[in-house]
């Protein structure tokens, strides 16, 4: 009896247009159009990439911040991609938001549109060339007089020393073979990898993700469709088929889990598909694929288990519960950030106990930590959490059922 209840409920899935578009055709609708606004997003506006400046050299002769700037624009990582125009070109360039700074070699100064991080990385890279400028220049300083005290006749460089560091490269040129512009330039293009782009983890930090697993959640409770359905048809006083299931010598529990598990199956598989599309499009989700499957099953199990809950209230009429299951997926979803991004770390920080309490933003955070944490522990906490609750509402709306007696059928 079992098999056949559960390959019953299977055909019915499978004719039923209306929960396939919600569970199946309108989350990959929503994900394609999602996909489309912000799929690109993070790539050019979030990720580091090297900064556009343009350089004004008046005097074309050897600059050490010249070295310094064509090291820090070399390979693949470059930090810099270095344009040299004149005063007047970089300043509209400037204007025109093609380049991000100036920087005068001549006088080492910078001018910037706006304060940023990356305005802020161009200040730095000046200021770490002048240390290192005015190092250099100390050093030989009192190389030169500690060589005067040593040895009288000894011949000195001629020119006297530069007191801004403006063409001190010229007066280094004399020192006795030592070519220590070089390795100022080493030093400071070895401090680039200070300033690239360092994850934190191995998973993605693409923020717009958020909103696909939302998408995930959201699909997972309209699983809840289903099994207001199939509550509907257990009882008596709701529908034709409750009539003959309360008349029939078989148990009600085997016609529960016969169903159930049928929805519960079918509900997965479409999961699944969702979720081989997503990443066919390019969301990035990562590569705990089993967990991943364990999600969407948990995911699809706390969904049925609302529509269980609903379904088992007797006095409302089907359109009613379909109304309240909608409504309040929708809530929960959104509150995990389907529509607002950042609005599910708002709740964590001022009332975190709903987020520990919302299917949807328990199974987004699931995601989340399976892509970006490198253990298990939230993700494990979040199945627990989900498997308890899911398991309660079960409980309480079967026991709702079993407890309604009919004066006839």
């Amino acid at each position: 009896m079992f098999i056949r209840d559960f390959l019953y409920m299977i055909k019915i899935m499978v004719r039923g247009k209306v929960t396939i578009f919600w569970t199946l055709v309108f989350p990959l609708l929503l994900a394609t159009f999602m996909h489309m606004a912000f799929g690109n997003i993070y790539e050019q506006d979030e990720m580091f990439r090297n900064i556009k400046v343009a350089v004004v050299t008046e005097d074309e002769s050897i600059n050490g911040l010249n070295y310094m700037l064509d090291a820090l624009s070399e390979g693949d990582d470059a930090l810099l991609a270095v344009t040299r125009m004149s005063e007047r070109d970089a300043e509209k360039a400037l204007a025109d938001d093609e380049v991000e700074g100036i920087i005068y070699t001549d006088d080492v100064r910078l001018t910037v549109a706006e304060s940023s991080v990356n305005a802020s990385i161009l200040e730095t890279v000046l200021s770490e060339y002048k240390q290192y400028e005015h190092a250099i220049m100390d050093i030989y300083k009192d190389g030169n007089e500690l060589k005067g005290d040593m040895s009288a006749g000894s011949t000195e460089l001629e020119g006297d020393m530069p007191a801004d560091g403006i063409g001190f490269e010229h007066y280094m040129a004399g020192a006795s073979g030592v070519d220590d512009m070089s390795e100022l330039v080493k030093k400071l293009s070895d401090q680039k990898t200070y300033y690239t782009e360092k994850a934190s983890t191995e998973g993605s930090q693409n923020i717009y993700n958020n909103y696909f697993y939302a998408i995930f959640a959201m699909s997972c409770l309209f699983a809840s469709l289903s099994s207001i359905g199939m509550m509907n048809n257990l009882q008596a006083n709701l529908s034709a088929t409750g009539k003959r299931k309360n008349v029939s010598p078989q148990r009600k529990m085997t016609f529960v889990l016969a169903e159930f598990a049928a929805l519960l199956l079918i509900h997965f598989v479409v999961e699944v598909v969702s979720f081989i599309y997503m990443s066919f499009i390019g969301v990035d989700f990562g590569d705990r694929i089993w967990e991943i499957l364990l999600t969407l099953f948990v995911g699809c199990f706390i969904g049925l288990a609302l529509g269980v809950i609903v379904g088992a209230i007797s006095r409302l009429a089907e359109g009613t519960k379909i109304g309240i299951v909608i409504g309040i997926s929708m809530v929960m979803s959104i509150m995990s950030d389907l529509c607002i991004n950042g609005l599910k770390y708002e709740i964590q920080q001022h009332v975190p106990i709903i987020n520990k309490l919302n299917p949807a933003a328990l199974i987004s955070d699931s995601f989340y930590a399976l892509n970006v944490y490198s253990d298990h522990r939230v993700f494990a906490e979040n199945i627990v959490i989900m498997t308890v609750e899911a398991v309660v509402l079960i409980t309480v709306g079967i026991l709702m059922v079993r407890r309604n007696r009919y004066a006839s059928v």
